[in-house]
């Protein structure tokens, strides 16, 4: 048995370079792939969810300024309060809009992204 010749120890190398670069390409598709589904399985889910408390809290307003409207005999003034309670809250949203959402997003997304990461 006769020993590898310098050329053909490159010839090797070189393919072993392709091999483990065109693995490590079709990895990194793969795992961008994986982290696209989570992310679009976590943004349908949520909507899904929002949709669905969006809907019962738009009935239990409803509800909510009907009665008040019954108590002050009036059902424009019921309607005009949980309007001006939503405005206030919207406002209120709004001014502490980047301590409330920013730091929750950035939370969700990193744990799509890097979910073998720790603290």
């Amino acid at each position: 048995m006769r020993g590898k010749t310098l050329l053909e120890i490159f010839y090797e190398l070189k393919e072993n370079l392709e091999k483990y670069i065109e693995t490590k390409l079709s990895y990194i598709g793969l795992s961008a792939f994986e982290k696209a589904v989570k992310l679009m399985v976590y943004i349908a889910s949520h909507s899904v969810i929002l949709v669905i408390f969006t809907i019962a809290l738009l009935f239990l307003s409803g509800a909510a300024a009907i009665y008040i409207g019954k108590l002050l005999s009036s059902y424009e003034l019921g309607m005009l309060i949980i309007g001006g309670f939503y405005v206030l809250i919207g406002l209120i949203f709004y001014i502490f809009r980047e301590k409330i959402f920013s730091p929750n997003i950035i939370k969700a997304l990193l744990k799509i992204f890097f979910p073998n990461e720790e603290k």
